[in-house]
């Protein structure tokens, strides 16, 4: 995957930022290449080695066509989880590990749907709200508009379906 400066990008750790620049360091007598990715989220920066990318999840952000798509996702909230909680716990957890912005609106959306059916335990309120902060930073990243805005949207597609 090829990326450059002033890319979309997506690091599931993190959430979604820009690539700030591309440069070279030496790191124990050898010289690699980075991106400087600056988040949304936190005004943090980082740089990931540039032939490490795809495996630590580095990929470009959803375009803005696709926004209406991911809402609708969140709204359909058609993800099925096993209903032991500890597999289930497992796929949220891999789920947010690898940043999927449909894979996060499902999730959200089937969250956000039992919490209303059933409530959340504090372990998978966490989980949601990841989820939520994930998506929203891409979200905010790719639409120009503030985490809050985002965030707002989120919270708009949920209660549309009342999830």
């Amino acid at each position: 995957m090829t990326f450059k400066v002033g890319d979309h990008v997506v690091y599931p750790s993190q959430g979604a930022g820009v690539v700030a620049e591309r440069t070279s360091r030496a790191v124990l007598g050898e010289t690699h290449d980075y991106l400087k990715v600056v988040f949304v989220k936190g005004d943090m920066e980082v740089l990931v080695p540039l032939r490490k990318g795809v495996d630590v999840g580095l990929r470009h952000t959803v375009g803005k066509e696709e926004v209406d798509r991911l809402m609708r996702s969140v709204e359909q909230a058609d993800l099925t989880l096993p209903a032991q909680w500890p597999p289930r716990y497992r796929a949220e957890q891999d789920i947010l590990a690898r940043g999927s912005a449909y894979d996060l609106a499902r999730l959200i959306g089937v969250l956000a749907k039992r919490d209303v059916e059933k409530g959340l335990a504090a372990t998978e309120r966490e989980i949601l709200d990841n989820a939520r902060s994930m998506l929203g930073s891409e979200l905010a990243v790719v639409l120009d508009v503030s985490l809050e805005e985002a965030d707002a949207m989120l919270a708009s597609a949920m209660a549309a379906h009342g999830v």
